[in-house]
């Protein structure tokens, strides 16, 4: 009599495994719909990435040739006021001034091969040298911190001399950065450069005496400059060039306020006073 409970007990027993067996049918077939692999489908869907927008308010529109020009006037000034403070070791001063430079010196016009008033060399050469014045600045590095500060006054005088609108030759503000030159090698003591920037600065001169020369009071201020250009030929090495050097700089500001005044032309508003002059 002991045959029923056990063969109840075995029909039991199956049927719980057939219950099982259909029930992870079931549930496998229901992850196969939704297209995710049975050993995948408890784990959690990575959330998608927000992708990246561009707000039209951070776009800049293009540099406008009157806001070149003024930020090509006051980089020269802001490279002034730097030439003094590494001078008189005011590095707080200087490293201010850097600061507005790099500001000023930003929104240049990016370099493009095929524009005949931007040189993609002289853009490199700009970036390039204004790291160096940051880190001689840093390291207050006095005579890198000069070398890198004329180099850049030298690239934006040529950029302001191409974009400006007071004429000024390219060959005149490359007078003002070699007289410069001179006074930095013989500050450092480098007979053999500022020798070298000396026969620049005197090849430099004779490209650009006609053109002072032809103009209203020029011929005075030109022969004035040929003295001290002869001076300079002939001052032997280890002399010391300070004086001579102060000189060439007045000279420079003395004929650079011939093309001020040329550019001044009496066509001015009547309105607001203002001439085509972009000082």
């Amino acid at each position: 009599m002991t045959t029923k409970p056990t063969a109840v007990f075995i029909a039991l027993a199956a049927l719980t495994v057939a219950g099982f067996f259909i029930l992870s049918k079931v549930i496998t077939g229901q992850n196969t719909e939704k297209g995710q692999p049975p050993a995948l489908a408890n784990r959690p869907t990575p959330t998608p990435k927000p992708q990246a927008t561009v707000s039209p308010t951070s776009v800049k529109g293009p540099v406008t040739e009157y806001q070149l020009r003024d930020d090509l006037k006051q980089s020269q000034i802001l490279l002034d006021q730097l030439k003094t403070d590494i001078a008189s070791g005011a590095w707080d001063k200087a490293n201010g001034h850097f600061a507005e430079l790099e500001q000023k010196t930003r929104i240049l016009p990016a370099p493009q091969l095929n524009h005949p008033d931007i040189s993609p060399v002289m853009q490199d050469f700009l970036a390039l040298y204004k790291v160096q014045l940051g880190r001689a600045l840093a390291q207050q590095d006095a005579q890198q911190a000069r070398f890198a500060t004329n180099q850049l006054f030298g690239i934006v005088s040529e950029q302001r001399a191409r974009f400006g609108s007071r004429g000024v030759p390219l060959e005149f503000q490359r007078l003002h950065f070699l007289i410069r030159e001179v006074e930095i090698w013989n500050q450092a003591g480098d007979q053999e450069m500022a020798r070298l920037r000396a026969i620049s600065l005197r090849d430099a001169w004779k490209e650009i005496r006609p053109v002072i020369a032809a103009r209203r009071n020029g011929s005075e201020q030109a022969k004035n400059f040929d003295a001290l250009i002869e001076k300079l030929s002939t001052f032997e090495q280890n002399q010391d060039l300070s004086t001579l050097l102060s000189d060439l700089g007045k000279g420079f500001d003395q004929m650079n306020t011939l093309f001020q005044r040329a550019s001044r032309q009496p066509g001015a508003s009547a309105n607001t006073g203002k001439t085509s002059d972009d000082d």
